[in-house]
C-alpha cells in the first residue's frame, strides 16, 4: 500500500506550498556527505530457538530454521523478493498444504524422482547436482532444504496433473494464438521522478524529518522542487525526473506494485536501497506491447569507487560522464580517474533482466544506452554502472506441439491456483 498522506488544504496559516527545506541540508547531502557505508544487520527481535515452530499449518510445525534455510535458498535463486524471510514462509506454508494434501490421496515421490528432480533444476543453472549441492553447502544450506523444495514441487505436479489434466482441451485456435505476435500481452509502462535521501547514520534525524514531509508532497512540480533541494541522485538537477518510459514488469516487485493502479502524482517509499533511501512519484501511464522480461539481456560495465558517495566520488562520476561516451570508455575512463582501483574490478556484466539484484534493476530500467548512474552503495563503495545495451533475445519460435504445451499449462496452473488458494482458507494456519 502506497505511504501517502493527503496534504491539507491551505489556510491562512498554511501555505499553499511546502515550506523550504532545512538549511543548509543541500550543502550536508552533496558536498559534506563523506563515504555512506549500509550495513544490513539481520537481528532478530528476540532470541528464538532455532527447531521450535514459528508457524503451524494444520498441526504442523514450520520450524524457524526451515524458514532461514528456505531464504538463503531463495536468495540463492534470486527469488527472494524484498523480504525473503516472508516469502520463505509463505513458500514454505504452501509446501505443507500441498504434502498434506499429497498424504490424503496417498502420493509420494519416490527417491529416484526427487534425484531427477534436483539434477532438472540443476540443469537450469548448468550444473550437475553434485555441483549445485556444493553450491548450497557453500552458502550454509543444508541438501535436506534443496530436496524438501523440490519433492513439494514433484507431488504437486502430479496432484495438478491428476485432477485437471483430462478435462483441459487445448483448441487449435487457442494454439495459432500462443504462436502469434499478437499472443504477447500489452504491458504498463511508466514515467517517474526520484529522491534518493542517504541512509548513512549521521543523517538520520534530518532524513526522518524530510520522510513525512516527502509524503505529503501530491503534485508534481512540488516534488521536483523537493528533489532539487534535497536529492543527493544526479537527477536532482533535473527536478528528480527520468525521461525515459520504464515498464513496470522490469521494477523491482515491491516498486511495481505499488505502482500498479496508481494515480498521477502518487508517492511511493520510502524503498531500502543500498545506501539510500527513495523516493518515486507516478507523472504518467501508459500501455504497450512489449517482450517478456526473460528475453531481455542487459548488458553494462560496473565498478566500485572506495569511499562510498563522497565529494571525490562524485566529482569523478560527472567527469565519468562527460568522457565516456561510450562503454568501451569506461575501464579507461575510471582507471584514468580513480587509479587506486584495480583494473580487476572492472566488470563487463551481460544478464537476463529477471537474474538483476532489485537495485542494480532499478537502476539499469532508468538508463538508456550510454547513460550512467551512481546512486548506489554497497559495502562502502560508490557502484558506477554505464549500460551499453538493452537487447532483445530472439528465442526460437514455439512450435505447434511447444505452443499446444504451452496453453496446457497455463491453463492447469490457473486451475491449481484456486485449489491451493482454496487449501489456504479452509486450513488452520496458526502462530505458536
Amino acid at each position: 500500500m502506497p505511504l501517502t498522506t493527503p496534504r491539507p488544504a491551505p489556510t491562512e496559516t498554511s501555505p499553499a506550498r511546502p515550506r523550504r527545506w532545512p538549511g543548509g541540508l543541500l550543502r550536508a547531502l552533496r558536498r559534506a556527505l563523506p563515504a555512506i557505508v549500509c550495513l544490513a544487520l539481520a537481528v532478530p527481535a528476540t532470541a528464538q530457538a532455532p527447531f521450535s515452530a514459528a508457524v503451524w499449518v494444520n498441526d504442523q510445525a514450520i520450524t524457524h530454521y526451515e524458514i532461514s534455510q528456505r531464504a538463503r535458498f531463495l536468495e540463492l535463486i534470486g527469488a527472494g523478493g524484498a523480504d525473503p524471510r516472508a516469502t520463505a514462509r509463505e513458500r514454505l506454508i504452501e509446501d505443507r498444504l500441498q504434502l498434506q494434501q499429497a498424504r490424503r490421496f496417498g502420493l509420494r515421490a519416490s527417491p529416484e524422482q526427487i534425484a531427477e528432480g534436483m539434477a532438472e533444476f540443476a540443469r537450469r543453472a548448468e550444473l550437475s547436482r553434485e555441483e549445485f549441492l556444493d553450491l548450497l553447502r557453500q552458502d550454509g544450506i543444508a541438501p535436506e532444504t534443496f530436496r524438501d523444495f523440490v519433492h513439494a514441487g514433484i507431488v504437486w505436479r502430479e496432484l495438478v496433473q491428476g485432477r485437471y489434466g483430462p478435462d483441459i482441451r487445448v483448441t487449435d485456435a487457442q494454439v495459432a494464438r500462443a504462436q502469434s505476435v499478437a499472443n504477447i500481452r500489452p504491458v504498463a509502462e511508466v514515467l517517474l521522478s526520484e529522491i534518493f535521501l542517504p541512509s548513512d547514520p549521521q543523517f538520520a534525524d534530518i532524513v526522518q524529518e524530510l520522510i513525512p514531509q516527502i509524503l505529503e508532497i501530491t503534485t508534481v512540480e512540488d516534488f521536483a522542487m523537493a528533489a532539487r533541494q534535497v536529492s543527493a541522485a544526479p537527477s536532482a538537477e533535473q527536478g528528480g525526473r527520468i525521461d525515459n518510459w520504464l515498464p513496470l514488469r522490469g521494477l523491482p516487485e515491491e516498486i511495481a506494485v505499488q505502482l500498479d493502479g496508481a494515480r498521477v502524482g502518487q508517492i511511493i517509499g520510502p524503498v531500502e536501497v543500498p545506501g539510500a533511501f527513495a523516493f518515486f512519484q507516478l507523472r504518467a501511464s501508459r500501455e504497450t506491447r512489449d517482450v517478456p522480461p526473460g528475453q531481455i539481456e542487459l548488458e553494462f560495465r560496473r565498478a566500485g569507487l572506495p569511499g562510498g558517495r563522497s565529494e571525490a566520488n562524485l566529482a569523478r562520476v560527472a567527469q565519468l560522464r562527460t568522457r565516456a561516451e561510450s562503454c568501451a570508455d569506461f575501464g579507461p575512463v575510471i582507471g584514468d580517474l580513480a587509479p587506486e582501483v584495480s583494473a580487476e574490478a572492472f566488470e563487463t556484466v551481460t544478464l537476463r533482466q529477471p537474474q538483476l539484484p532489485a537495485g542494480l534493476a532499478t537502476e539499469l530500467a532508468r538508463l538508456d544506452p550510454g547513460e550512467i548512474s551512481a546512486n548506489l552503495v554497497e559495502n562502502g563503495q560508490l557502484v558506477v554502472v554505464q549500460l551499453c545495451a538493452r537487447r532483445f533475445v530472439r528465442d526460437p519460435a514455439p512450435t505447434a506441439d511447444q505452443a499446444r504445451f504451452a496453453v496446457f499449462s497455463q491453463q492447469i496452473e490457473r486451475r491449481a491456483d484456486v485449489w491451493l488458494e482454496t487449501l489456504r482458507e479452509e486450513a488452520e494456519i496458526r502462530l505458536p
